[in-house]
């Protein structure tokens, strides 16, 4: 087991020996599991990778951007950042996710025209990101603080034991989400976004995985819009770690340079 997870030894434990005649409750179970794959993710410290995002509207016409992704682990809040680099009208458009470990979260857009950056309001972050089915909040993966978690099943995920955890934000349940993981590598497959308490409104699922540096990163993710063909592809691709980024390369002032 690798020393880069100081967390995961003490969270496999806590997972496969319960203490003596106790059973999880299903809030403590679907916490438990979440924080086992988000324990999983950690210690890359930095990454550079390559997207490629493909739109397909109704009419089956497909628009396709290139960007170039970037992520940093930080003690005051993970940072990844999005920047445009293909089509050439969109080029240089720069986007900024600051995640805070409390579950908070700060995001920035940066356009070229404006040739500066502005702050993202919490009611925006449903909004669509560069007129695709993912929004600005889908751009980051959110911390394991600030939602709550509930156990709902078991069963095969992606051919793998699996489990089915709900995922509603802290205090607000019209945010709510479905995570469907394996429960062998503690990868997540699907998720399934609710209006509410009303129906499906999107889902997302990560069909490939690459193994990088010993981590598992999502190789394609396919977001469909509930009861349509609309759906936006994501395909990432070399996926580097451990690249000597810094917290200043993620400084929304140096946009632009």
């Amino acid at each position: 087991m690798s020393d880069r997870h100081p967390r995961l030894l003490a969270l496999t434990l806590a997972l496969v020996i319960p203490m003596a005649g106790t059973a999880q409750a299903p809030t403590e179970r679907g916490l438990a599991i979440v924080r086992e794959m988000d324990a999983r993710n950690r210690g890359f410290e930095d990454f550079e990778a390559t997207l490629t995002m493909t739109i397909h509207d109704g009419d089956d016409r497909a628009r396709t951007r290139a960007l170039l992704v970037r992520g940093l682990e930080a003690e005051d809040g993970d940072r990844t950042m999005v920047v445009l680099v293909r089509p050439a009208d969109l080029a240089g458009t720069a986007f900024l996710t600051v995640q805070r470990s409390d579950g908070q979260r700060a995001q920035w857009l940066y356009l070229p025209s404006q040739g500066r950056a502005r702050r993202i309001g919490g009611s925006q972050a449903s909004d669509s990101f560069l007129g695709s089915h993912f929004t600005y909040a889908d751009l980051a993966p959110p911390a394991v603080e600030g939602f709550d978690y509930r156990w709902i099943r078991d069963e095969v995920v992606a051919g793998s034991p699996g489990t089915g955890v709900e995922r509603t934000r802290a205090g607000d349940d019209s945010e709510r989400s479905l995570l469907w993981i394996d429960t062998e590598q503690h990868r997540l497959h699907r998720v399934d976004y609710f209006e509410g308490s009303g129906g499906l409104a999107r889902t997302l699922e990560i069909s490939e995985y690459s193994e990088v540096g010993g981590f598992w990163r999502p190789a394609r993710m396919v977001m469909r819009q509930a009861g349509s063909e609309d759906r936006t592809i994501l395909e990432w691709t070399d996926v580097r770690l451990g690249v000597g980024l810094e917290e200043r390369d993620f400084d929304p002032s140096r946009f632009g340079r």
